[in-house]
């Protein structure tokens, strides 16, 4: 008796565990938020990566110069391709401003938020598999804010 009891227990264990490590959720969520027109576009991210590289000669600050240096560069990795945020990159000409802010769900660690004007779809790579799928948008920038502060 004693056996069968400790049994069912060890399964009704298992199976607890197994419930609430199957719904865990992830710490940070990371969102990237665009304006298209008088639309907002927001979509999930998995992970991004921001660099900067200054440049060698002094550049151009106006905004409608075309031909400005863009040092500012954004990785975005997404697990699945958002054909509305392609879309709205594709079709830009003179960029695209949005935002990408990352926030700890568990409020522990504080929130970022970088802020980025004119970017441009540099590049571009899908990636499917029966198990796996992946989508990296490479972005230059025309200019970059983190956290209020101005990258320059």
């Amino acid at each position: 008796m004693n056996k069968k009891i400790l049994s069912l227990l060890f399964v009704l264990f298992c199976s607890l565990t197994q419930i609430t490590y199957g719904q865990e959720e992830k710490r940070t969520k990371i969102e990237i938020t665009i304006k298209d027109g008088n639309k907002t576009i927001t979509a999930v991210v998995r992970s991004a990566t921001v660099s900067f590289t200054k440049p060698s000669e002094p550049v151009s600050k106006d905004p409608l110069d075309k031909n400005a240096s863009k040092n500012y560069y954004l990785a975005v990795d997404f697990e699945k391709q958002n054909i509305t945020l392609l879309s709205a990159f594709a079709k830009s000409k003179n960029g695209i401003d949005g935002e990408l802010t990352m926030v700890d769900t568990y409020g522990k660690t504080p929130s970022r938020k970088f802020e980025f004007k004119g970017a441009t779809l540099d590049a571009l790579s899908d990636q499917l598999n029966g198990d796996y799928s992946s989508s990296y948008f490479s972005l230059n920038c025309r200019s970059l804010i983190i956290d209020g502060v101005t990258i320059e």
